[in-house]
């Protein structure tokens, strides 16, 4: 099994010809005299002798790492050590091999003891020196890795500073120095981050690197035009809010950066030995990075409470109903109450949706309790053993969740066709916002303002719902982060008109509502894309098996049989 500190696909490829090496070596059954016994022998030399060179090349580079970033030198060194004796370690059994096959088959010609690679004290230490090796490889790889971390953070780091003299600059010739900076720096941070979230292996890491990515992206022309606003016109607070806010958002994206990129690389290597990036320690205090951690992973939707009932109904099979189960139950059932009421409380959901959704939770509590009541029944008996009564009133309540899980996906996908068949809309607002703003109307403006803030709201609960319906990390991660994004960058919209209005032949405002207005199609885009994929998603899982086998019409059968049968009498 790899090691749970290994994130990236590039260590993990890194490792493989190593483990399965190291596999062969000690799963090697050495024979029983005869010529096959020495031939064992040599190839056991032979791939003993491999391992050992390709670890003190592989230690060597781990070497010229750790003398070329000092902050891991001395780990990376003890780390390399132990990969090396461990290395020779296992040359040396291997070489041992060959005296041992020979003493086995010296004595009773072949029928004595198993073979050198089979006797017992052989295989365990040979066993001991693989997890030293394996131990001391994987940490000169998460070592080097902290490298590559290093890079991409300075990187982060540069782009934070860059933005801050952004928003110091006091007149347009530094703030197109500033910027013309900005943007290579941003430049090489995307190249970073692009690679680094292709190398994740877990996907909600992934999709959250995708998010932060995809929020710096569309940012900078927001970036841009916001702040020549500001430099225009330095008196005007809308044009100050436009601004202030991308960068808060901007500067949100590159915390997310930081937390993904290093997540399980500093932490793992800090558990190991103390690995130290620009001379500070990785570790954090556990409090702020718990509050981290419940703010950017969080998972508290539908779909996982329902699935953790579901788990718990099913381990009922065999754990019966004891009072340690009857919590957990119990406590799963609270939670999908509380999680229901973003759709029962949604004032887009349907009266029939709301009603049939009340229903669903009535009666999967009825089943939980009628589950209940059968186990606490089989836990009187001598000896309590799970029947048919039992299994009837698991099925019950699974029946009632894969209903209420139904019921929630088509509240949800009805609510999001909704906005999807509305796509008219949002071009309609938006252009009337820019000529409320153009014609200085600011009545009409704010009559705009409040019906487009009142869309941003139902596609906020939109994506909430969404949320709680979708089935996989990356899925998720993205309603996340679309509402997150619909509620910070949509109101900026109606702020950009409320500038133009302002300044209405003002070039730079009218291109800055441009600007803003399309970050808001883009992001109603996702919305729809993401409503797309879920739905395709859940269509794919609920879809019926296949049954195996080959699949041919009657028509074909026959004639197969037609011709087939002749032959098969003749033989």
């Amino acid at each position: 099994m790899m090691d749970p500190h290994i994130k990236t696909h590039s260590l993990e490829r890194s490792l493989l010809p190593l483990v399965t090496e190291i596999s062969t070596l000690v799963s090697s059954p050495g024979e029983r005299g005869g010529a096959g016994c020495d031939k064992t022998a040599r190839a056991l030399q032979r791939v003993g002798q491999a391992v050992n060179v390709a670890v003190d090349r592989f230690v060597t580079v781990g070497e010229t790492i750790a003398d070329d970033n000092p902050e891991i030198k001395v780990d990376m060194y003890e780390a390399c050590k132990e990969a090396r004796a461990a290395g020779l370690a296992i040359e040396k059994l291997c070489e041992t091999a060959e005296a041992n096959f020979v003493v086995d088959t010296g004595v009773g010609g072949g029928g004595g003891g198993g073979g050198g690679g089979g006797r017992p004290e052989y295989r365990a230490s040979m066993i001991r020196a693989a997890r030293c090796l394996l131990s001391s490889v994987t940490r000169v790889l998460l070592l080097a890795d902290t490298v590559v971390v290093k890079q991409l953070l300075l990187a982060k780091d540069k782009v934070t500073h860059s933005l801050s003299r952004l928003e110091s600059v006091t007149n347009f010739t530094e703030f197109v120095k500033a910027f013309s900076h900005f943007g290579a720096e941003m430049v090489e941070l995307a190249h970073l981050t692009g690679d680094r979230a292709a190398d994740l292996k877990d996907e909600r890491r992934r999709a959250q690197m995708a998010a932060a990515r995809q929020v710096l992206d569309r940012s900078t022309m927001m970036l841009l035009t916001a702040s020549k606003v500001c430099l225009r016109h330095p008196e005007c607070l809308t044009s100050r809010e436009n601004r202030d806010t991308v960068f808060c958002q901007m500067r949100r994206a590159m915390d997310l950066i930081h937390y993904v990129v290093k997540d399980g690389v500093l932490d793992s290597v800090n558990a190991h030995g103390e690995a130290r990036i620009n001379g500070q320690s990785p570790a954090e205090s556990p409090g702020s990075l718990r509050t981290r951690q419940e703010d950017w992973d969080n998972n508290h939707t539908m779909y996982g409470a329902i699935r953790h009932l579901e788990d718990s109904v099913e381990m009922t099979r065999m754990t019966l109903c004891g009072p340690a189960v009857r919590d957990r139950l119990c406590q799963a059932v609270d939670t999908i109450c509380e999680r229901m009421q973003d759709f029962t409380d949604s004032a887009y959901t349907s009266h029939e949706h709301r009603e049939n959704i009340l229903l669903l939770l009535d009666r999967i509590r009825l089943q939980v309790n009628q589950l209940l009541r059968v186990g606490m029944n089989l836990e009187q008996k001598e000896p309590p053993s799970p029947g048919d009564e039992l299994e009837t009133a698991i099925n019950a309540v699974l029946t009632a969740t894969r209903e209420m899980k139904h019921q929630l996906q088509t509240t949800a996908l009805v609510q999001a066709e909704e906005l999807v068949r509305g796509a008219c809309e949002e071009s309609e607002l938006i252009s009337a916002l820019k000529n409320a703003g153009l014609a200085t109307d600011q009545e009409r403006l704010d009559e705009y303002a409040d019906r487009f803030l009142e869309h941003i709201e139902h596609i906020q609960e939109v994506c909430k719902l969404l949320r709680h319906i979708a089935t996989t990390d990356s899925l998720q991660v993205a309603a996340k982060y679309g509402e997150i994004n619909l509620r910070i960058y949509g109101p900026q919209v109606v702020t950009a008109a409320q500038t133009l209005c302002l300044y209405p032949t003002s070039k730079i405002a009218k291109e800055n509502v441009e600007v803003f207005a399309d970050m808001w199609l883009n992001l109603v885009g996702d919305v729809k894309s993401l409503t797309k994929d879920i739905s395709d998603q859940i269509t794919a899982e609920n879809k019926p098996p296949e049954k195996a086998g080959l699949r041919i019409s009657p028509s074909a059968w026959e004639t197969r049989h037609d011709q087939q049968a002749p032959q098969a009498y003749q033989a």
